[in-house]
């Protein structure tokens, strides 16, 4: 399913799956945007708005903690988004692409201990 929850209200969520799903409608359409030299300003405003939308779940969903590892992916993951959100400021396509793909691989851990 995809959600699109204000990102004002991800704190509000009561459901680990709402949580998740709001990452991923926000994530999977960049994630097939790794590799590219060039991002056009549609792909900016989606990756900025994604950043915001993933520091926020990121943090949420330590409230349906599985343990410290879950947690410390979590966080590591908010950093990511951190880092994602910086590359904007400057139109780094190359720093977008190595914080995609950390990110990428940080959900890909997670999913594979915890899901």
């Amino acid at each position: 399913p995809r959600k699109q929850t204000p990102v004002e209200e991800i704190p509000k969520l009561t459901k680990v799956s709402d949580v998740m799903d709001n990452q991923a409608t926000a994530m999977d359409p960049l994630f097939k945007k790794i590799g590219q030299t060039q991002f056009s300003d549609a792909d900016w405003a989606a990756i900025t708005s994604a950043a915001a939308r993933v520091q926020a779940t990121s943090l949420k969903i330590k409230d349906f903690s599985k343990g410290a590892e879950f947690d410390a992916l979590a966080m590591k993951l908010n950093q990511q988004a951190g880092e994602l959100a910086a590359t904007y400021a400057n139109k780094d396509s190359a720093a977008a692409n190595t914080a995609l793909g950390n990110m990428k691989a940080t959900c890909k851990e997670c999913h594979k201990k915890f899901r």
